[in-house]
């Protein structure tokens, strides 16, 4: 929703016809190569295939195997029994049905998907439009930079209603939509599909084109599904109604009816039934104001990767409540972002356990850092890691601050905790503390107000880290690695600062 904010206020009149979707000297473009970054996604896809494949074949000789079992015990059981295992077995074959259907659709716009998000990050960084087309990019993946326009992408395959749905967004972000523009869907009992739609004006008619759901045709240059017309609508001399020629399927026939037009965002009208088309898109600016809020992360704290295969340690207050969470760390001198879940609380010490769960998570090589269970002794030299007020003021670069163990208990005499003298500011919850030999000693989770004490932070000890991971029902290898101890700090900090990680949530 960025892009909305960016372009907010562009005037709205008829700039909009100097918007080309069909660059006819593309070549003359300034052109950006994706190779590379092309042969990642395809890689990814195949690993998603794989994965898909292998469920899918877990789950259809999970029931071959059940209907075997079944059978040979039928002669035993009673009729009822009988009956009941097998509705079971029907049940459970529609849920197999079901899963493999997603899997194939997942599958069919995953490279699409990966695609337009590349395309999204090439443009937000150029600060420029981005061309593509779709008939040759898979074979030469290529695209085109035109810098005399603001960030948009663009499939330059002829016009808008040849566009997919998240360029249509797009460009009606920039330019506006005139009356009933945008993307609907229909909706009645015998309209099995409830299509998306784009409804461009084209002369005096409103005409709504089929935005195709198998998003797979952008790599087989297939038109098929394109410039398909539904509908026909043109305004009458009498407000909001409307004249509809609606295309019936397979272009068997059309009906001729009159609409009802509500708000330039409801179109009632009769086919065989009261039928229904409501406005995705673009929303009002009410809505589109509410729906940016809602998108942003509503806040940040830290965390420290505590296994290869990605499972995070943070502070319960962090994750509270949280629906969304997302990881932000580097790998390979480049910065990643991971859907996690939570996996295991301890409400009383303020601990969360989330892991990462995302197709494009490989898992990491061995944590460079040692776990220590054992207490720490006061005066020890302590650095503390993580992303304070990363989504305001103070950036998403990783912070340290050092200072010392000053008590052995926190807060009230809290046994829990170390007392440390390294400043922890708000968005610091969650991250490590490690001292001066890189072992871990615990997780940071509060501080003091200047106004009351200086420099007071509290720790919560690896120990009750510990107690948290035993309690896992998969057993966690916790890092042993002495080899920072030999290092110097600046070299320390370097490789730890690789597993500490922005944890956001909303």
């Amino acid at each position: 929703m960025k892009l909305f904010y960016l372009f907010l206020f562009i005037p709205l009149f008829s700039f909009s016809q100097e918007f080309k979707l069909n660059y006819e000297n593309i070549e003359d473009l300034e052109i950006l190569s994706v190779e590379d970054e092309f042969a990642k996604i395809k890689k990814k896809r195949d690993k998603l295939s794989s994965f898909y494949k292998a469920e899918v074949d877990k789950k259809r000789i999970a029931i071959e195997d059940k209907r075997t079992k079944y059978i040979k015990e039928a002669r035993r059981n009673t009729v009822g029994t009988n009956d009941i295992r097998a509705e079971e077995l029907k049940q459970q074959n529609a849920d197999y049905l079901l899963y493999r259907e997603k899997a194939y659709a997942d599958i069919e716009n995953f490279d699409y998907n990966e695609v337009i998000f590349l395309l999204t990050e090439i443009s937000k960084k150029e600060n420029c439009a981005v061309i593509f087309d779709e008939e040759k990019f898979t074979e030469f993946p290529n695209v085109y930079l035109d810098r005399q326009r603001e960030p948009l992408i663009i499939n330059n395959n002829r016009g808008l209603k040849y566009q997919t749905e998240i360029t249509i967004r797009a460009y009606f972000d920039v330019f506006g939509a005139n009356q009933i523009e945008g993307i609907w869907r229909s909706q009645n009992q015998s309209l099995k599909n409830n299509d998306k739609y784009v409804i461009i004006k084209e002369n005096i008619y409103y005409n709504a084109y089929i935005i195709p759901r198998n998003l797979s045709i952008f790599f087989s240059g297939s038109t098929r599904y394109r410039n398909q017309l539904k509908a026909k609508i043109e305004f009458t001399s009498y407000d909001n109604i409307a004249s509809i020629e609606w295309i019936l399927d397979n272009e068997k026939g059309r009906v001729n009816t009159v609409g009802t037009i509500k708000n330039k965002s409801l179109i009632e009208f009769n086919l065989s039934e009261k039928t229904l088309m409501y406005k995705l898109y673009p929303n009002s600016p009410e809505s589109l104001k509410e729906t940016i809020q809602k998108s942003e992360w509503a806040g940040n704290g830290s965390g420290v990767i505590i296994s290869k295969s990605g499972y995070i340690i943070t502070n319960h207050h962090v994750i509270e409540n949280a629906d969304d969470i997302e990881v932000e760390f580097i790998i390979n001198d480049e910065v990643k972002k991971y859907n996690a879940e939570i996996v295991q609380v301890d409400k009383t010490n303020d601990l969360a356990i989330i892991k990462i769960f995302d197709i494009n998570f490989d898992g990491l090589e061995d944590l460079p850092y040692n776990f220590k269970s054992r207490s720490s002794d006061v005066g020890t030299k302590v650095y503390a890691y993580g992303y304070p007020m990363a989504l305001s003021l103070m950036g998403k670069e990783i912070k340290i601050t050092d200072g010392i163990i000053s008590s052995k208990t926190g807060f009230d005499g809290n046994v829990t905790t170390y007392q440390i003298t390294a400043p922890i500011q708000a968005g610091n919850s969650g991250g490590p503390l490690f001292d001066d030999k890189g072992n871990f000693l615990g997780i940071n989770s509060s501080g003091l107000r200047k106004d009351v004490a200086d420099n007071v932070g509290y720790t919560i000890k690896s120990s009750y880290v510990l107690n948290l991971l035993d309690i896992l029902p998969k057993t966690i290898d916790l890092p042993k690695n002495t080899k920072l101890e030999s290092l110097p700090l600046t070299e320390q900090i370097k490789k730890i600062s690789k597993y500490v990680v922005l944890v956001k949530v909303k």
